[in-house]
């Protein structure tokens, strides 16, 4: 029940808060939605941070689709073993 919990239940449960946290903060503060509004890109101290975070979430994201997209067949005519598969995936 617990690894359900962990694995079915909370990634939908922390989609759904990000969504509707999103919305909420729209509703609430139009007009002070913008990277100005939390100072991030003015502070020299947190541009290099805020770029590799960034880059971080679009290379999970990717990397999420791919694993989604891409059929196990396709990576076994590459030759690439299922440990091969996990450790690329990890690196």
């Amino acid at each position: 029940m617990a690894r359900q919990f962990l694995w079915v239940i909370v990634p939908y449960l922390s989609l759904v808060l990000f969504i509707a946290g999103h919305i909420w903060r729209y509703q609430r503060d139009q007009f002070g939605w913008t990277s100005k509004s939390s100072e991030l890109l003015e502070k020299r101290q947190l541009r290099l941070g805020s770029l590799l975070f960034h880059w971080g979430i679009l290379f999970v994201f990717v990397g999420h689709v791919m694993g989604i997209l891409i059929p196990e067949s396709f990576y076994t005519a590459l030759g690439i073993t299922e440990e091969m598969y996990h450790v690329i995936a990890l690196a």
